[in-house]
């Protein structure tokens, strides 16, 4: 908010000075009198602070262009070195050793009955999220949600969501949820999500989010999420772009 009222001052300045200044040296002009020293100054500074504002905003384009370019071009790279999911298959070997067992402990009532067929043990996960992405509107993909898995693709870095912890792959316990809290593993509360609203612990309203779209509060970041996350993921993310706020 403070750059923006900075801004908006610095532009009403700036052309008050060039139309006060302009306007008295056409003045005098026309009236055939000698140019005010004072209007010629107003006239040069609005000039100049124009200018200034103009390169700025040219720049702030170009930043935000090359940005976006890098953005999608890392997306592509992470979808196309994303590895696939490798398929594990029985253990052959143990399965064998394990009948063979069974055979020697177990009487032989019938030589001639069938042997019996084990079936290979299943495994069941209990996490239930989706995924999707998370885009800043204006600069591309800034996060990766693969069910507990996040890839920050603004630094490479993988999280990964195991019962109540947020854990930073390689380094450990980084954020604890806590209902519909989250706070640092090993600190403060950070945020909370009540309905619509994103509530600082002690800070009061923060953003507000939604199944499609993340907004701050002083409209100077947007974020779109295109996946339906749940409650889990939706903490996590919040923490991820926001902790440091």
């Amino acid at each position: 908010m403070r750059r923006q009222y900075f801004y908006w001052i610095y532009l009403v300045v700036a052309i008050v000075l060039s139309i006060y200044g302009g306007y008295s040296m056409l003045y005098n002009l026309n009236h055939k009198k000698p140019l005010s020293i004072l209007g010629v100054i107003f006239f040069i500074v609005g000039a100049v602070m124009l200018a200034v504002l103009l390169v700025l905003i040219i720049i702030s384009a170009y930043k935000q262009s090359k940005k976006r370019v890098d953005n999608e071009a890392i997306e592509a790279e992470q979808i196309e070195e994303q590895p696939e999911p490798q398929v594990e298959e029985p253990a052959v070997e143990e399965k064998k050793e394990e009948l063979a067992v069974k055979k020697e402990t177990t009487p032989i009532v019938n030589s001639q009955r069938e042997d019996v067929e084990y079936e290979p043990r299943r495994t069941t996960r209990s996490f239930s999220g989706g995924s999707g992405y998370v885009k800043r509107v204006g600069y591309g993909p800034v996060l990766r949600v693969e069910e507990e898995e996040i890839l920050d693709m603004r630094t490479n870095t993988y999280y990964r969501i195991e019962g109540n912890m947020v854990k930073r792959v390689g380094s450990g316990p980084l954020f604890e949820i806590n209902g519909n809290s989250i706070k640092n593993a090993f600190g403060g509360y950070l945020f909370e999500i009540s309905g619509g609203n994103i509530n600082k612990t002690f800070g009061g309203y923060f953003a507000s989010i939604n199944s499609g779209s993340i907004q701050v509060y002083d409209l100077s970041e947007r974020y779109e999420i295109s996946g339906s996350l749940n409650l889990k993921q939706q903490l996590a993310i919040v923490a991820i772009l926001f902790a440091n706020r």
